[in-house]
């Protein structure tokens, strides 16, 4: 029951993360009037955001694994819902883009944690599930920003709809503090000893020198834009380009979250299913990256349609391939790297692929001057192409191939891999 409360928190406070993110996405028209800003300025605000978060990233996960989960998680959730109120009592560009800067600094760290906190609370045997059931859980927040902050804006103004999550944020983190209270893997869950420091650090020197987390890295840089993109311009451009109202955007703009979370669960399912027939979850996991990175040049086709229904069923597939990826990352993680730098391992990722993120999205307001939204979802959507490719290439050579006959297995029992 325990167990299930601590995941229930996790769940709640990725939730909160993502709304938390999105709700200057969905205000932008709004701001953007109210404050006088452009474009240019909306593309500084998405930076001074993502610099602290690319800084955070790394990090966090060094902090985690110093102070804990429990710490750590108390104060990035604070930290994040007073930047969040904060966001909602700013006055000018300077104000704003301070708040976004508090919120880029401590939103990072829930990754690494919720990779470490189902580490140390959830047998080995159902970590897998738990991590495709939490992880996902952040397209709720995307979910419920549209409607929930169109209908706070309709009601009590813009400034509520980032006041009020904000203290919802402190309430939970509170929650947080006095729920984590298990700081490592069980022994009977987790049989490695404790090490030294030198002995960590040696390990994540050897994951450093590992082709096959570089392989990682590089595809995070080259495809994690994608998402970034779609995150901070999309609500925007579904309003100011294809001509969705606030009210509209709020009853479809969930759309691609949704079905983004289901496509997650199934893809997870998919693996934990077929690992259990004995298949190798890696593979099956860079098969998965395959078949959804065919899905992506689709994107390009976004600003060729004057159809709403077809543009949000572009974003959904968009969206969809973007989560399951992320989700898959971490599987990928947990599969082939040791516990104990798994924490470091994520938050590194996730500051090299914010890193690009950040050149992209700082980049935005000045491409769409020059060549509007073509050129941004063209380039964008041969990205996860690429990295699918370079994902088999690296990682997937690397895994034994399955043994289909008993002459193969005879052939192939002596042999290492």
């Amino acid at each position: 029951m325990k167990v299930c409360f601590v995941l229930g928190l996790l769940m709640s406070l990725v939730v909160l993360n993502y709304f938390d993110r999105q709700t200057l996405s969905v205000l932008k028209p709004i701001v953007k009037a109210d404050l006088t800003l452009d474009d240019k300025a909306y593309s500084l605000l998405t930076f001074a955001f993502m610099l602290p978060y690319i800084v955070m990233y790394v990090a966090s996960g060094r902090l985690i694994e110093r102070f804990g989960t429990r710490i750590c998680m108390s104060l990035f959730a604070i930290g994040w819902s007073i930047a969040n109120i904060a966001s909602g009592m700013s006055h000018n560009f300077a104000q704003l883009a301070a708040s976004r800067a508090l919120l880029g600094a401590a939103e990072p760290g829930v990754f690494p944690i919720i990779q470490r906190a189902i580490l140390n609370w959830v047998p080995v045997e159902r970590r897998a599930l738990a991590i495709g059931i939490v992880m996902p859980a952040g397209n709720l927040g995307a979910i419920l920003a549209p409607p929930l902050v169109a209908v706070m804006t309709a009601g009590i103004g813009w400034r509520a709809a980032f006041i009020i999550p904000g203290l919802i944020g402190v309430s939970i983190a509170m929650l947080w503090w006095f729920a984590d209270t298990k700081q490592a893997p069980p022994p009977s869950l987790d049989t490695a000893q404790p090490v030294a420091p030198d002995e960590e650090a040696a390990s994540i020197s050897a994951l450093l020198r590992d082709k096959r987390y570089w392989a990682i890295i590089a595809v995070r840089m080259i495809s994690d834009p994608v998402w970034y993109f779609y995150l901070f311009w999309i609500a925007g451009y579904l309003q100011e380009r294809v001509g969705l109202s606030l009210s509209e955007l709020g009853l479809v703009g969930s759309i691609p979250y949704i079905v983004a979370m289901l496509a997650c669960l199934v893809a997870g399912r998919f693996v934990d299913r077929a690992a259990a027939r004995g298949h190798d979850p890696i593979r099956i996991q860079l098969r998965l990256f395959a078949i959804t990175a065919a899905l992506m040049p689709l994107g390009a086709l976004i600003t060729m349609t004057s159809s709403v229904a077809i543009a949000l069923l572009i974003i959904t597939i968009v969206v969809s391939v973007c989560q399951t990826w992320f989700v898959g990352f971490n599987v990928l993680l947990a599969g082939l790297f040791p516990v104990k730098i798994n924490a470091s391992a994520v938050g590194m990722l996730g500051a090299v692929g914010a890193s690009t993120s950040l050149i992209l999205n700082l980049l935005a307001g000045f491409i769409l001057a020059q060549f509007d939204y073509v050129a941004l979802f063209a380039g964008l959507a041969i990205l996860h192409p690429i990295s699918a490719v370079i994902l088999f290439v690296v990682i997937g050579r690397t895994r034994p191939k399955p043994r289909t006959t008993a002459v193969e297995s005879a052939a192939t029992s002596g042999v290492a891999t």
